[in-house]
C-alpha cells in the first residue's frame, strides 16, 4: 500500500476508533451558569454532604460513586452538565455517560472552586 494510500485512510481508521459513542465538551463556570437559564440538566456529582455545604442553584445531586445506578436516568435530548469539587470526577462520570452514548455533555473545568473563584452565587 502507498503512502498517500495510507494517508487517505488514517480518517476513517481514526472514526473507527471513536466509534458512535457520545462526547462531551469541558466548559467554564459563565456558560454552566447560563446554561440554568435555558433549562439545562446540571447534576452535582460529589457526596450528599459536600452537595450540602453548597451547590449550584438548581443542581440534582447525584454521586460519581454510583454513576452506574443513575446514568440510564437523565434525558439524552437535553444539555447534561456535570461538576464536582475540581473538575476530576465530574469528568469520570462525563467519560461514563458518553460511553453510554449521551451527546449532549459538559464538564465544568475546576469544578466547584472555579465556581468560587468567579464569584457565582452557591445554595447553602
Amino acid at each position: 500500500m502507498t503512502r498517500r494510500a495510507l494517508l487517505a485512510l488514517l480518517p476513517l481508521v481514526f472514526l473507527a476508533a471513536c466509534g458512535p459513542k457520545g462526547s462531551y465538551q469541558n466548559v467554564g463556570p459563565e456558560e454552566l451558569y447560563r446554561a440554568l437559564e435555558s433549562g439545562a440538566v446540571v447534576v452535582d456529582v460529589r457526596t450528599p454532604q459536600e452537595f450540602a455545604e453548597g451547590h449550584v442553584p438548581g443542581a440534582i445531586n447525584l454521586p460519581v460513586e454510583n454513576v452506574v445506578q443513575w446514568a440510564d436516568t437523565l434525558p439524552k435530548d437535553k444539555p447534561v452538565y456535570l461538576y464536582c469539587r475540581s473538575g476530576n470526577r465530574s469528568r469520570q462520570a462525563a467519560e461514563y455517560l458518553k460511553k453510554k452514548g449521551y451527546t449532549n455533555l459538559y464538564n465544568l473545568e475546576g469544578g466547584i472552586l472555579a465556581i468560587q473563584r468567579e464569584g457565582f452565587p452557591l445554595v447553602r
